[in-house]
């Protein structure tokens, strides 16, 4: 009988954290079975053997993928969510962790209930383990229900948060060339249903040094963010499309600002005039 919910897990370095991360996976609380899938890519510490250790006890229920080599984030992701068989797919990567009991039981009903929803997410917090004065919580004034033309505007789905119906989704050789794979991923699932938010905050997300995303600087930020939207602009087409040109153009434009701030000369702003030229060709199709 195929299981209700995998939950795709990538681990790298993340030794410190990752029994947390397994612990609120296994402390669900369902009437359905759920399969823990850890893509674990080569770490320099001890994953390996933290999970390992975990997979004795839970046999059952832990599913492990040990290359011999390590992938890179973006092929690991892709390999462990190819490995998720069940019907619906909930996200966790190895430094974040659940804080719900009932979470996926919460959010499969949910999508149950509702044919129409392809992705139901929920409030995280967010914590930073340098500086706890600036944590907070997520997604304040969040919609309960939004489309891919919000989502192609502005990512405002947290990985932890995300159960969505498993498309089997076949990820775009581009995916690989990402500095981040969420966003993509939001969007292919968002081409077949809605979007299904939950003001329950059930997660947390940990930013940390060891992080790929969270402690870099703003202007590394906003340039990785553009090459994950230079690398979705491929992929859609009519109005998701013209909404990703929009939001590059805003993410282009706030890097402008930035180096003129820092007083540097901005080395992407090519880019910046490129994306309106763009939008002119697109606008006279």
């Amino acid at each position: 009988m195929p299981v209700k919910v995998s939950v795709c897990m990538i681990a790298y370095n993340h030794a410190a954290f990752i029994a947390q991360a397994i612990e609120g996976v296994m402390q669900q609380q369902t009437s359905f079975d759920v399969e823990l899938v850890i893509g674990e890519d080569c770490s320099t510490d001890n994953t390996r053997v933290i999970i390992q250790d975990y997979q004795r006890q839970f046999p059952e229920k832990i599913k492990l993928l040990l290359p011999e080599k390590n992938l890179g984030m973006m092929a690991n992701f892709s390999q462990t969510l190819q490995a998720c068989t069940g019907t619906y797919v909930a996200l966790c990567e190895g430094d974040d962790y659940w804080t719900d009991p009932h979470k996926l039981q919460k959010q499969v009903n949910l999508l149950e209930e509702n044919p129409s929803f392809s992705i139901s997410f929920h409030r995280v917090k967010v914590i930073h383990e340098n500086n706890p004065a600036l944590d907070y919580i997520s997604n304040p004034d969040q919609q309960e229900e939004t489309t891919i033309l919000d989502l192609a505007l502005n990512n405002y789905i947290h990985t932890v948060s995300c159960v969505f119906r498993n498309h089997q989704t076949v990820l775009p050789a581009s995916f690989h060339a990402s500095p981040v794979g969420d966003y993509l991923l939001h969007l292919l699932n968002a081409q077949h249903g809605k979007i299904h938010f939950l003001p329950a905050t059930m997660a947390v997300y940990r930013v940390h040094a060891g992080g790929v995303w969270g402690e870099k600087n703003r202007a590394e930020q906003f340039t990785k963010w553009d090459i994950v939207l230079q690398l979705a602009m491929a992929h859609f087409q009519g109005k998701v499309k013209k909404t990703l040109i929009k939001q590059r153009k805003n993410n282009l434009r706030e890097l402008n600002k930035l180096y003129k701030k820092l007083n540097q000369p901005n080395p992407l702003r090519w880019r910046f005039y490129w994306i309106y030229f763009i939008n002119f060709l697109n606008k006279i199709n």
